[in-house]
């Protein structure tokens, strides 16, 4: 069985005494964040995440904010995700964001602030496991796309989420058309970040959905390896 996690605690967010685990884009006014944005948080906490963990991935976009003790209070952090909307992650009206877009803005950055860093959409479904457990050996958050259904992107089937409750998981919401950030590998469990909160999706059950309903061109990991 394959494990690891991020070396450091993943990005937290004060919000009303609270704190998250990531990123959320309910916090933001704006209804089109709200409702698309979920590209936009899945990379602006994974290039925070670097820039504050990795000397050479630090940003001219994240100078000013490492929070207190590293924790970002959730005003800061929308203005901090706002700025990389704009730069980065633009959201198109009605479809949100496709993964060539995500995975654009993402090498966009590593250009720009000379990272020699590369990311591409996509791994074989057999090595999704092991291209998983090596970013996170290097320390890198895992952005993983649960695609719409395929090839009729309407149909209502989606993968499980679940909470961890002591050795057992229990079965929180289920969603489709959605980005998170993989933090940590537990055998089949992946431990994700959404939404702000600790969820877990099983593996097997990821890649049956992708198998199934949708296809591995809009549900798969962003790879992130040196440039050479």
């Amino acid at each position: 069985m394959e494990y690891g996690r991020l070396k450091y605690p993943y990005i937290a967010v004060m919000k009303e005494g609270s704190l998250s685990y990531g990123g959320n884009q309910q916090w933001s006014s704006k209804k089109t964040i709200q409702k698309y944005g979920c590209g936009v948080i899945a990379g602006t906490d994974l290039l925070l995440y670097l820039s504050l963990h990795k000397d050479y991935c630090k940003g001219k976009e994240f100078k000013d904010s490492e929070g207190i003790n590293g924790i970002l209070d959730a005003e800061e952090y929308m203005e901090l995700a706002e700025k990389m909307k704009r730069h980065y992650f633009p959201v198109i009206l009605g479809l949100g964001m496709p993964v060539w877009l995500l995975a654009g803005g993402i090498n966009r950055y590593f250009h720009i602030n000379r990272i020699p860093l590369k990311v591409s959409f996509g791994v074989w479904g057999r090595n999704l496991r092991n291209r998983v457990a090596a970013m996170l050996a290097h320390d890198i958050p895992v952005i993983l796309a649960v695609g719409p259904n395929f090839p009729v992107p309407v149909k209502k089937q989606k993968l499980s989420f679940y909470e961890k409750k002591g050795n057992s998981y229990e079965e929180m919401c289920s969603v489709a058309a959605h980005f998170v950030v993989v933090t940590a590998m537990e055998g089949e469990w992946l431990q994700i970040s959404s939404w702000g909160k600790t969820y877990y999706i099983n593996l097997s059950e990821y890649q049956t959905y992708v198998r199934r309903y949708s296809f591995f061109l809009v549900s798969n990991i962003f790879y992130i390896r040196k440039r050479k």
